[in-house]
């Protein structure tokens, strides 16, 4: 059963419509995924600070960094004993207050500590609950006066994550159910052109396999060419960006954290537009061959 001429003009409009939706929905993983690359770049520098008593013994320091070393979300643990925290604390204020830098008296004042880093493993979104567990946990231990990781940001910056994700997914529900609607007035529009032939088929016993086909058929196709356009077009916009970033906002640093989506998110997008269409499609014509087409007339 060819398509009517007459309705080309609406294929080709649903084509353009269903092809700007799955646009957002491969924009929309481009930016989240570039965004948790570029928050994971960040998120690279949380650590904790453990602040140690001035008493503590070295078989104590090393206890302690034996346990944070057990937890398995601990990656390096640094010592910076206070002759080196006093250098450090020299270096950055001797341009603002040289004086200040000079006193002696200061090395009583700044403590020994750890510097912790997390383990690759640990997740952006589960950084912040890690490093409350572990500080609820040290805090308890004999030696340590402080526990520090910079607590207000870690949280924004979590929840940062969350939201972005949240968003995400809510906006890929949103499209996924406009293209499902568009694709389905589509096809049922296909399905009203083609009506007469439909009710000659029932009349000489088509089965429902024979009717619904190429329906099914053209609401797969409309789907997988709309997907695929949209992932050309995603990549040429991306190369576009990605080549401004390096050559004009070279200070930035960020082209080299940009990347395209993974292969397996361009397959399961081209496979979900597929499916997307062949289920519009089956949405229009699950009823036809029992009587339909002639209880239309």
């Amino acid at each position: 059963m060819k398509p009517p001429q007459k309705n080309l003009a609406l294929k080709l409009s649903t084509l353009v419509v269903v092809t700007a939706c799955f646009i957002v929905m491969g924009t929309s993983l481009l930016i989240s995924q570039n965004f948790k690359n570029i928050l994971t770049m960040w998120g690279e520098d949380v650590q904790m600070t453990v602040y140690l008593s001035q008493d503590i013994s070295e078989q104590g320091r090393k206890s302690l960094e034996d346990f944070l070393k057990n937890t398995g979300k601990v990656n390096t643990v640094t010592y910076i004993n206070q002759e080196r925290a006093l250098g450090d604390f020299r270096t950055q204020l001797a341009s603002y207050a040289p004086d200040i830098s000079r006193d002696d008296e200061l090395l009583k004042l700044i403590p020994s500590s750890l510097q912790v880093t997390l383990a690759s493993n640990v997740q952006t979104k589960d950084q912040m609950q890690v490093l409350q567990s572990l500080a609820a946990d040290l805090k308890g231990k004999e030696g340590v006066d402080e526990v520090s990781f910079g607590q207000d940001w870690v949280e924004k910056y979590g929840a940062l994550v969350s939201a972005m994700e949240i968003t995400m997914e809510l906006l890929g529900v949103v499209i996924l159910a406009a293209s499902l609607f568009v694709m389905s007035n589509a096809i049922r529009a296909s399905v009203q052109n083609r009506k007469d032939e439909i009710v000659v088929l029932e009349m000489i016993g088509a089965t429902s396999s024979m009717i619904r086909t190429p329906f099914l058929k053209e609401g797969a196709l409309l789907g997988f060419i709309s997907s695929t356009l949209a992932v050309i077009l995603c990549f040429v916009s991306y190369t576009g960006f990605r080549n401004l970033l390096v050559s004009k906002l070279s200070f930035l640093q960020l082209g080299q954290h940009l990347a395209f989506i993974t292969p397996t998110s361009i397959a399961l997008l081209i496979i979900g537009g597929t499916a997307v269409g062949a289920f519009g499609s089956y949405l229009c014509v699950r009823k036809i061959n029992d009587g339909w087409a002639a209880s239309q007339g």
